[in-house]
């Protein structure tokens, strides 16, 4: 009896070894080579690179199979890899080249026709920097750049530390739709140098990653490049609202308006600031609409003013920039006394002077129409008198001769 469950025992084992053996076999004898002829190729814009291989050897046995690759890269002082999984044999994204780049990549096998487990090769890696040359003291410094009201673009910078006076630099750009890089072609200057360039409308450039180099040249010694990425709409910087009014509806609430800053800017993509202040106290808020009530701390406040200013807001991009403060528009609570005391009161004065003058003219011409009309009785009286008397004289004469 015992024998014969030893016996089973080591059938089963016997079988279980079958059957997994048989799996590990399997699964160790499914084999991917990695891509071929990896590489990093700067077609020169400025820090878009080209990361491109060939396929793998001996990639006939798997005609039915879906062959993927895995794309891992980064900057070398980076600590986090990108990861891009991809049926392409290329692939294609910004670097700041400032910094050296690191990539690999591998090929993959889906699980479909693996034994139900994804098989991949080992990877293939490439490396690239930018030929350096010249000092780092010799690069810009303080290197700034403002979209304009999302219209044109103004970049400048300061010459690098102990650069000779014969010393220039100059600026190159990219983004994806240029066939090639340009250069600016309208520096600002100071002192015969170029510190800056102004770039006008640049059509189909937002939500893109804007390219920049500025590179030197110096007849004493090489300068080295500086490069740049940008998105645009991440540096606009728009302009302050207009057109300011500010209404105390009730004594407990202020009523704030403004228009929405003039340009190509979308009044959906405004973030507002308003600096709201009340006699000697201030306080800061934020909106998104153009209106705004503010509850008034005192009924008897005696001067409220306000002022706004814009930035493009997380619907239209990562970041910006806030634009200057627009012009305070204030509003004084003894502003009618004052009203009434230099304009209604002289007014009022005036008015009742311009009446009184009246009133005597026309009283002194009423009494000169009167003294008129006595006169004017006084002299017919006496011509009657005098008639009378000249007619009562003619009679006595008669009367005389007649006797």
């Amino acid at each position: 009896m015992a024998f014969v469950c030893l016996d089973v025992r080591s059938t089963c084992i016997f079988f279980i070894c079958i059957i997994f053996g048989c799996t590990l076999s399997s699964n160790t004898e499914i084999k991917v080579n990695p891509p071929q002829n990896f590489e990093i190729v700067d077609p020169g814009y400025l820090g878009y690179l080209h990361m491109q291989w060939q396929p793998p050897l001996a990639l006939d046995n798997y005609e039915e199979c879906t062959v993927e690759y895995v794309l891992k890269y980064r900057s070398v002082d980076s600590q986090r890899w990108n990861t891009i999984i991809t049926k392409n044999l290329h692939y294609k994204d910004g670097f700041d080249l400032n910094k050296g780049v690191e990539a690999k990549v591998h090929t993959l096998l889906s699980s479909q026709c693996t034994n139900g487990s994804e098989v991949q090769s080992s990877w293939s890696e490439a490396t690239y920097w930018k030929p350096e040359q010249g000092s780092v003291e010799s690069k810009i410094q303080d290197m700034n750049c403002v979209y304009h009201n999302w219209q044109y673009l103004v970049c400048s910078w300061k010459p690098g530390i102990g650069e000779h006076i014969e010393t220039n630099y100059n600026l190159f750009f990219w983004y994806e739709g240029l066939d090639h890089a340009l250069q600016c072609v309208d520096y600002i200057k100071a002192h015969g140098k170029n510190t800056g360039c102004r770039m006008p409308y640049l059509e189909s450039s937002d939500y893109k990653d804007f390219f920049i180099c500025v590179n030197g040249s110096s007849k004493s010694k090489p300068i080295r490049s500086s490069y740049f990425i940008f998105q645009l709409q991440n540096i606009v910087k728009p302009l302050p609202p207009n057109t300011l009014s500010l209404a105390v509806k009730n004594s407990f609430e202020v009523n704030l308006k403004w228009n929405t800053p003039e340009g190509p800017i979308p009044a959906r993509c405004f973030i507002y600031e308003i600096m709201f202040t009340e006699d000697n106290s201030s306080c800061m808020t934020t909106t998104v609409e153009n209106e705004i009530n503010i509850p008034q701390t005192s009924n008897g406040s005696q001067q409220l003013c306000f002022s706004v200013r814009s930035k493009v807001n997380i619907y239209c991009s990562d970041d910006g920039i806030w634009s200057e403060w627009s012009n305070e528009q204030c509003w004084k609570g003894d502003r009618w006394k004052k009203t009434l005391i230099f304009f209604v009161m002289p007014f009022v004065f005036v008015f009742v002077f311009v009446i009184v003058m009246m009133c005597l003219l026309f009283y002194k011409q009423k009494a000169l129409l009167k003294m008129e009309l006595l006169s004017k009785n006084f002299w017919n009286y006496c011509r009657k008198s005098r008639r009378y008397n000249h007619n009562y004289s003619n009679k006595a004469n008669l009367r005389i001769k007649w006797y």
